[in-house]
């Protein structure tokens, strides 16, 4: 059985957004079985390289949508989010890439859960998150090890 892929992504020195990094902390030191850690300040295209090699991947990281009180976890299969078209390649997102890299051929996992935390500050430069959005750690914490439980039983 083949690893599960557990991916935080952020900025640690842009506020809100270094939320993927404590998760990362956290998880690594008392990692879910079956699971590694990596952690990226890449998007798009980028991600792919990371995700080389597993089938699986369990994707933290923050948005900021202004639709939930920041500290909010919401999870969704990376299948619910629309790939979009971007004016080059250099602009696209994950979906996009992931779309693009299937109809070339490319090998992607097959499975891509996404973790997100609600944040209130993604664009200052400085370390730290705010309050609600680090009490938001723990839960994150176990948002994901559920998703990772859940994808190696479901195998």
């Amino acid at each position: 059985m083949t690893a599960v892929l557990v991916l935080c992504l952020g900025n640690p020195l842009r506020r809100d957004d270094g939320v993927g990094w404590r998760v990362a902390d956290e998880l690594e030191r008392d990692p879910p079985p079956g699971a590694v850690i990596r952690r990226s300040e890449l998007s798009g295209l980028h991600l792919l390289d990371d995700m080389d090699g597993f089938d699986s991947v369990v994707l933290l990281d923050a948005v900021q949508s202004g639709r939930r009180p920041a500290g909010s976890i919401v999870e969704f299969p990376m299948d619910a989010l629309p790939a979009t078209a971007g004016p080059t390649t250099h602009g696209i997102g994950l979906p996009t890439a992931l779309r693009l890299a299937r109809a070339f051929g490319a090998p992607v996992p097959r499975h891509i859960h996404v973790v997100a935390v609600e944040v209130e500050d993604q664009a200052s430069m400085g370390q730290g998150l705010n309050d609600s959005v680090a009490r938001a750690v723990p839960a994150a914490v176990s948002a994901v090890r559920a998703a990772v439980a859940n994808v190696t039983r479901c195998r």
